[in-house]
């Protein structure tokens, strides 16, 4: 006797076949160019906030407060973009990735739904299509 191997898992198969397709992304390296300046513009928004607050409150000249409260605001502002750009590339990817596993899934769906009707034909009017009944008989 002979043990059959076991089955690819779905996962593994699904990997196996997306690195078959071979599908370069023309933008990747454009969207890891956005994805990195928005994370370096977080982190200088984060760093002017902090420093624009001694400046601040270091001086009692309204003019210096003034100058220091706009950098602090700038910082705020380069901090939002830089977040909204951040989470729009770095979802970018997870979204394509989840795109191309729907397909996939659907791909598989479609394959089992057009398989091969059965050899023998079904009975005329039988309400289950061919599929033994389990439950017990009416009495």
């Amino acid at each position: 006797m002979t043990s059959s191997p076991a089955p690819e898992p779905r996962a593994e198969r699904f990997v196996r076949e997306l690195a078959e397709l071979k599908i370069p992304d023309p933008a990747a390296a454009r969207a890891a160019l956005w994805l990195r300046l928005g994370g370096l513009l977080m982190a200088v928004g984060l760093v002017l906030g902090a420093v624009a607050f001694p400046l601040a409150h270091g001086t009692d000249n309204s003019l210096a407060q003034g100058d220091a409260l706009a950098v602090g605001l700038g910082g705020i502002a380069a901090a939002v973009v830089g977040a909204a750009l951040f989470l729009r590339y770095s979802l970018t990817g997870f979204l394509r990735f989840w795109l191309a596993r729907q397909s996939y899934d659907l791909e598989l769906l479609g394959e089992r739904l057009t398989t091969t009707p059965p050899t023998t034909p079904l009975p005329e009017g039988d309400p289950h299509n061919g599929v033994p009944r389990t439950d017990p008989a009416p009495r």
